[in-house]
This record gives C-alpha cells, sequence and structure tokens, in this order.
C-alpha cells in the first residue's frame, strides 16, 4: 500500500513585483509549475492515495487565476491517476470564521476524489482500501491536546495527518503564526500510527520512522534564505515495508545566498569592487533569487556605494538584495526584520505597502511612478 505525501504547495504566493509577458506574478508562476510537476510524477509513481498536509493556498482569498489552474491541474491529473485526495487546512488557508466557507470546497466540490478536512478533527476512511486518515487542521490544533489521538483497529492501515509546528523544531519562521500547541510523540501517540504526514514546516525532514514533514515545493516561506540549498517535492512511502523516498522537483527557482563580506574601514570603491567580484561568480543573473550581506559596513560607505551598477543587479536578477549589517550590529541576525537589516530597495518596497495616499489618488499609478524614480 502506497502513499504519497505533500504539503505547503502555497498556490497564489507573489513576490518581488515583477510579471510574466501575460501578466502573472513571476513566482506565482514558479509555484503553479512545481505544482504541475509534482503532479506529473505522482501519475508516474500510482499511488494507492494522497495526503495533502495544508497550506495549499498561500491566501484564503487566492486570486482567480491560482483557483482557476488548481482545479485545471487537478482535473487533468484525476484523467490520468484516481488516488483519493485527503487535504487539510492549514493556517494559510483556514477560514477564520463560520461566515467564510474554506477556500478548499471548491476543490471538494469540482475535483471527484477529494476529500477535505477543516476545523475540526475528522476521520476519513477508505474502506474498500482498509486505511483511516485522522486529520487535524490548523484550525483544531488547540483542541488536539484534549482529544485522543489512537488509531483506528477496524482498519489495517491508519495514518495521522496534521498541519502544525513539532516541538523538537525551533524555527522563527514557525513562531511567527502563535501556534500554542506543539505536537510531541506522547500527545499523539506517535509510534502507534502507520503514517504520520505533517505539514507547516517546509523543509524535508525526518523526525521518526513513520514521521515525516515533506517540505513545501517552492520557496515560499518568510525567510527563503534559509531554505537556498534545501531540496523541495514531496515523500512516496510504502505502508507495508516502512520504505519512503523522497522525490526532489527540479523546476523550483534557483536561490543564492553569498557569503557574507566584512567591509569594516574599507572605502565605498572597494565595497563596489568586492561586490562586482562575488557577483560575476554567479555568471547570468537572469533567473536567479540572490542576498549579499555586507558586515560592518559605515553610513559613508552605504551613501557612496554604486548604485547604478546595483540598480542594474536588480533589474537583471529575478531578486537582488544587498544586505546591509551596519557597524555596532554585526552580532545580530542578517534576517533581522527591523530596517537597520534591509537594503534601500526592500525598505522603499514596504513603505508602498503602508503609505497612505490622499482620498481620491490611484495607489497603484503611484507606485508604478515611485519605482520608475528609484529603480530606473
Amino acid at each position: 500500500m502506497k502513499l504519497v505525501h505533500l504539503a505547503d504547495l502555497h498556490l497564489g504566493y507573489k513576490a518581488y513585483n515583477k510579471l510574466t509577458s501575460k501578466g502573472l506574478n513571476v513566482r506565482e508562476r514558479d509555484v503553479i509549475k512545481a505544482f504541475n510537476e509534482a503532479l506529473e510524477k505522482i501519475i508516474e509513481i500510482k499511488p494507492d492515495f494522497i495526503i495533502i498536509a495544508g497550506d495549499i493556498f498561500h491566501k484564503p482569498r487566492p486570486g482567480n487565476t491560482s483557483i482557476y489552474l488548481a482545479i485545471k491541474f487537478l482535473l487533468d491529473f484525476r484523467m490520468k491517476c484516481n488516488a483519493p485526495i485527503i487535504m487539510i487546512s492549514g493556517n494559510h488557508e483556514a477560514s477564520k470564521s463560520l461566515e467564510n466557507e474554506n477556500i478548499l470546497k471548491i476543490i471538494e466540490t469540482t475535483v471527484p476524489g477529494v476529500k477535505v478536512i477543516d476545523r475540526q478533527i475528522e476521520q476519513f476512511t477508505i474502506d474498500n482500501a482498509g486505511i483511516s486518515v485522522l486529520g487535524v487542521p490548523y484550525n483544531a490544533l488547540c483542541d488536539f491536546e484534549k482529544t485522543t489521538l489512537s488509531p483506528d483497529k477496524n482498519y489495517k492501515y491508519n495514518i495521522l495527518t496534521i498541519h502544525g509546528s513539532y516541538e523538537s523544531l525551533k524555527c522563527p519562521e514557525l513562531d511567527t503564526y502563535g501556534q500554542s500547541s506543539l505536537i510531541n510523540p506522547a500527545n499523539i501517540n506517535q509510534s502507534m500510527w502507520n503514517y504520520v504526514a505533517l505539514g507547516h514546516y517546509h523543509k524535508y525532514t525526518k523526525l521518526a520512522e513513520n514521521t515525516f514533514y515533506s517540505g513545501a515545493i517552492e520557496r515560499t516561506s518568510s525567510n527563503i534564505w534559509q531554505e537556498a540549498n534545501e531540496p523541495k517535492g514531496f515523500i512516496e512511502y510504502d505502508l507495508d515495508s516502512g520504505e519512503h523516498k523522497f522525490h526532489q522537483l527540479k523546476s523550483p527557482r534557483k536561490v543564492v545566498d553569498l557569503r557574507k563580506i566584512n567591509v569594516d574601514n574599507h572605502t565605498a570603491e572597494e565595497i563596489n569592487r568586492k561586490i562586482n567580484e562575488e557577483v560575476s561568480k554567479l555568471g547570468a543573473l537572469e533567473d536567479l533569487i540572490v542576498r549579499l550581506t555586507l558586515e560592518d559596513i559605515d553610513a559613508v560607505a552605504i551613501r557612496n556605494l554604486d548604485y547604478t551598477q546595483l540598480r542594474f543587479y536588480r533589474k537583471t536578477a529575478l531578486h537582488f538584495r544587498l544586505n546591509f549589517l551596519k557597524k555596532g550590529l554585526a552580532g545580530k541576525n542578517s534576517d533581522d526584520t527591523s530596517r537597520e537589516g534591509k537594503d534601500l530597495f526592500a525598505c522603499f518596497e514596504e513603505e508602498l505597502k503602508t503609505y497612505e495616499l490622499a482620498a481620491g489618488l490611484n495607489k497603484e499609478k503611484f507606485n508604478d511612478l515611485a519605482r520608475n524614480y528609484l529603480y530606473k
């Protein structure tokens, strides 16, 4: 009996304000491309059933394009693979009130053989295969410590799927969601299940012989630099033998986090030369997401950098970030979310998101004009 476990698709994810020739955000297209590649690989595997452990969409109300393509790809997939698909809702697409139906219900209604578990802990069975799946969506995490999560002895194969944080993984990326209930082996009776399929943590991780995070299918977390060298894909697991295989996807875009350069007591000219040397090692920039961190830089050097060259890098790469760690702040994490750890362009984009215009002015046109002044 073979299952496929994937999670954290984040369909509808957008970043960097760069569009394709058809007007689609480039990173949104990247995620859709990775999803399509995963489906094609799953068709080849021919699993008996599929678990998608949350965060199918990046937002509770994704754009029409993401919804349309998700349904289209799944309908095409269904023509070649009839394996049941069990989805649980994650924190990104979970509806916050009973008045708003979860976006995943559209997929459940439209695509045959899809079961969505949302809001409450729920058991779903595939009786003819002897399979029981107990799903714990993100919205039900506050209840699972008060609930006995145990396998159903009436079924040969028992699967537990949860979207949440495992207690041994201390990751700021996950802590931002304010989750109070952590998953641990004791409160889920971990060893008693044939398989535990987890979602929420974006790195492929084996926690026990039967317990895994499949990771995300693309680099979509709030700190993609931590995932720069992490493979993206999904898990194939044999419930009879206990063997598993991680299928790495080829389509995820390359992310490069260049080494930190200490520029203490360097002139702007020397720093410009070091920047150019590091970037030249990458070759073509066109398809890359790149970060370069300058450590112990002073305000005078920042003002006198070659911003014409930096604008060229930013325009050429999909995304180019020059990260400043000013003198006296070198001990701080380079991913600090304060403005001290951000470059000029990142601060500018943040300001555009929050800046309030006078009534009647078109914010989109204002943003376009502002970007033209800075980037061109």
